[in-house]
């Protein structure tokens, strides 16, 4: 939103600022009424459009790019926010609704005035326009086909028909719509200098057209008699145009003076302006997005290559399902002789690794009791068929697994070499969950260092949380980080698979 803001903002200021050197003086009047309602539109609407997606494609794999700390199955893991405390944030976002709120209730009490003015006057309807006679205001004024003239102009005929050909002219080129719209832009972007320059602006544009209008049933000389004798007060409406306007003086020289062409070098330069604009702003964020999401993508799959996952999106499958695995082990399995007349029995915890083709690896044992059944249980799982992979990112990768396999005996029986039996049962297989390992240290308010995982090389994603708070940061491709936290506060460092890390401050 704030990057939203920002764009709107400068694209503004410079499409307004391009009008105030080039139009302002001109006299071509629908011209810069069309450029004033284009270079709004235009700045409300270009930091919303991407270039590259519109015209060029998405970039291949961008859909897909996942940042690595997307994924987590930790719920003390939050996700960093930015370095402003909250409460100053907070304190912005209050203060910009509550003066947006005050223009919007200004905006609907002219409204909810005109309608009740509406009510209260005498209605006449000439060639389909909606006269309203009244008495408690001066002047004239126009809102959509509405035209509000004051008992005083009615009765002075010569006057009412000049002002009301005026009003006329506000009615025929919809000048109530420019006025809604600029006002509801004043109301979201109250703090921003070209909107009120726009409002004023668009109001001396409106009262020039509708003067040429009223010139079409008039002599020049004949109306500017009338526009200088008519009282010259305004009625306050900032929603309605008005004959009765303060640029009196510069409508009267504007209907003495020939109006010229704008110069197409003037044209060119506008036109220019706001295509460089529009190419840099609806590409410069796409892009610069494209390239984060490709970088991640890409420090992703160089990561998953070679990467041994603990968590992942979706487990490696065994054939049939995990009921056939373990009905593979427990018919394969045999309790080891030695272990039997030793009088072994315990726990082997059996670790694999299923591979991105399904195949398994590095199958040792992490726990064990020995006597033969350790070498038994890495046998069977070595001859195990083929898993599904595991898939992370939509990608197959490396997932470390355990195995626990339980040999028990069975005292009080005993088989034909007089040794006592047993029996062999499997807990659910489990995912190994790795040691998160982290080089850090506070100074100066500020906690820096480094995050490694468990083959000592720098992890990149991992989340860094100010214990007690929801600020914090993520570690750099390299596994580094910086995070600014006070000396009370502890933090909390966490990634998808890895046991949290707690650090004490000062």
């Amino acid at each position: 939103m704030s990057n939203y803001l920002v764009e709107l903002t400068v694209i503004h200021i410079v499409l307004i600022f391009g009008y105030w050197l080039f139009l302002r003086n001109e006299q071509q009047y629908a011209k810069m009424r069309f450029y004033l309602i284009g270079a709004t539109f235009l700045a409300l609407t270009i930091p919303l459009l991407k270039l590259p997606k519109l015209f060029l494609g998405e970039p291949e794999g961008a859909m897909n790019a996942i940042p690595l700390n997307a994924i987590t199955t930790d719920a003390t893991a939050l996700v960093p926010a930015a370095d402003m405390s909250f409460w100053i944030y907070d304190w912005l976002i209050g203060t910009y609704m509550a003066i947006s709120t005050f223009f919007l209730l200004k905006f609907i009490s002219n409204v909810l005035y005109l309608v009740y003015l509406d009510r209260k006057s005498s209605h006449v309807k000439i060639s389909n326009l909606n006269i309203r006679r009244v008495s408690n205001v001066k002047g004239s004024f126009t809102f959509f086909n509405w035209i509000f003239l004051s008992d005083e102009i009615i009765k002075n005929q010569q006057d009412y028909e000049a002002i009301l050909n005026h009003e006329k002219g506000h009615v025929a080129l919809g000048h109530t719509y420019d006025l809604v719209f600029f006002e509801l832009f004043k109301v979201c972007f109250w703090w921003l200098p070209t909107a009120w320059f726009i409002n004023k602006e668009i109001k001396k544009i409106h009262e020039y057209q509708a003067d040429a209008y009223a010139l079409k049933s008039y002599h020049v000389d004949q109306y500017t008699a009338i526009l200088i004798r008519s009282a010259l007060k305004s009625n306050g409406l900032t929603l309605t145009s008005s004959f009765y306007d303060g640029l009196i003086l510069k409508r009267l020289l504007a209907m003495k003076q020939r109006a010229k062409n704008v110069s197409p070098w003037k044209v060119g330069v506008l036109a220019s302006l706001c295509v460089t604009l529009f190419v840099v702003f609806a590409c410069s964020e796409d892009r610069q997005q494209t390239t984060t999401e490709t970088t991640a993508q890409s420090a992703t799959e160089s990561q998953t290559e070679g990467e041994v996952f603990t968590v992942v999106e979706e487990l490696p499958q065994y054939p049939g399902g995990v009921d056939a695995f373990y009905k593979y082990v427990i018919s394969e399995i045999k309790y080891p002789k030695e272990a039997r007349l030793g009088g072994i029995e315990g726990r082997v915890d059996v670790q694999f690794v299923v591979e991105r083709d399904g195949s398994l690896s590095d199958v040792k044992v992490s726990k064990g009791i020995g006597a033969g059944c350790d070498n038994e249980a890495v046998r069977v799982v070595q001859h195990a068929a083929s898993f599904k992979p595991g898939t992370q990112r939509g990608k197959p990768v490396r997932v470390r697994m355990i195995l626990p396999i339980i040999f028990k005996l069975n005292e009080g029986e005993t088989n034909e070499d007089n040794s006592t039996k047993g029996i062999i049962f499997l807990e659910e297989v489990e995912q190994k969950k790795a040691t998160l390992k982290v080089d850090a240290n506070y100074a100066n308010g500020e906690w820096s260092g480094t995050v490694y995982d468990e083959e000592g090389e720098g992890l990149p994603g991992a989340n860094i949380v100010v214990a007690g708070t929801t600020t914090g940061t993520v570690s750099d491709l390299d596994g580094t980080f910086k995070v600014k936290a006070s000396e009370s506060k502890d933090l909390h460092v966490s990634f998808v698979g890895y046991e949290n890390v707690r650090l004490g401050g000062k």
